[in-house]
């Protein structure tokens, strides 16, 4: 249905195996999905050992951290292709040569990179993989997981049991028009993944130029290799829920992940990144898609820059 469900099923699916292993090390980190963290938390209640890494201020794992924490029970480790929330994208080829050499199962969250970086799976190390259509404009409720057949063959417990469909993985009624809907979206990002990121990635350029003029703003991350079309900004003492309410509906963002906006939580990817910090607390999550103009970029620009000085001046005034 998603990658949620992908995620839960890659996870779990594959524990009993490593159980039976003694493997039962699984190791992530601390900015991916909830889908993942708490998927892995549940685990810990199976038996589970479980290693969450830490990421510096520039949003990424480093491959020693990882190397440092590897030890003989480790069976699984889970590392996002790329960040929901910054953009930032993780060195998972690094991480599946290094899984590989060690035999253990590396398993990678796709969803955020699908429309913008290709992926060989036959070529990688990769064992599982979790694919979202709506995160490259295919339908919503509808998902891949690949599961490696040979070199290694993972063994997948099912979730769901009854008549068996997708060679007894996940049984009920498929949902061909979703199925359908989710090739096609394949085939569209095959076409215009190029040019896509391309486009985005200029327009982005300029919304993060416009917005890195307002004083007191900061890019939460290294965008030396980030997704075209995700970012997250700081401004110093404005309120991102405070921002949001002032500009109404003119421009619409997240102060956190997309998948939480109702939460007025702390997002968890910046407090890795930044602790305690107040720009975790003022942080907040544009993105940009194929449909998006330079004029909206422009707009976005002054409609942020007129909220922020509204809020400096009520805040000067109180």
């Amino acid at each position: 249905s998603g990658s949620t469900e992908a995620n839960n099923l890659a996870l779990t699916g594959c524990f009993a195996n490593l159980r039976t292993k003694k493997r039962t090390h699984i190791i992530t980190t601390a900015i991916e999905h909830p889908s993942v963290l708490e998927c892995i938390e549940n685990l810990r209640n199976e038996g589970a050992e479980i290693s969450i890494l830490p990421v510096d201020s520039s949003g990424r794992l480093k491959l020693k951290t990882l190397q440092t924490e590897i030890r003989d029970s480790t069976g699984l480790v889970s590392v996002m292709a790329a960040n929901n929330e910054t953009g930032i994208c993780q060195p998972i080829e690094e991480v599946a040569e290094l899984c590989a050499t060690q035999d253990i199962l590396f398993h990678t969250d796709y969803s955020q990179a699908t429309a913008y970086r290709e992926i060989d799976l036959q070529k990688s190390n990769v064992h599982l993989a979790s694919f979202s259509g709506h995160k490259m404009y295919g339908p919503k409720g509808i998902g891949v997981l690949y599961v490696r057949l040979r070199n290694p063959r993972v063994n997948i417990e099912p979730l769901i049991h009854g008549g068996g469909q997708e060679r007894g993985i996940r049984s009920g009624t498929l949902n061909t028009p979703a199925i359908v809907g989710l090739a096609k979206a394949f085939e569209i990002v095959r076409q215009r993944r190029n040019a896509d990121s391309d486009s985005i990635r200029n327009l982005k350029s300029h919304l993060i130029e416009g917005l890195l003029r307002l004083s007191g703003s900061r890019l939460n991350g290294d965008q030396s290799d980030s997704l075209p079309n995700t970012f997250s900004i700081s401004i110093e003492s404005i309120e991102p829920l405070a921002l949001m309410h002032i500009l109404r509906n003119d421009v619409i963002f997240s102060s956190s992940s997309a998948c939480s906006s109702d939460r007025v939580d702390i997002s968890h990817v910046l407090r890795a990144m930044y602790g305690n910090d107040r720009r975790a607390e003022e942080a907040f999550r544009i993105g940009l898609g194929r449909y998006s103009t330079k004029h909206e970029v422009e707009r976005t620009v002054a409609c942020i820059s007129q909220g922020v000085d509204a809020l400096r001046s009520m805040s000067a005034g109180s």
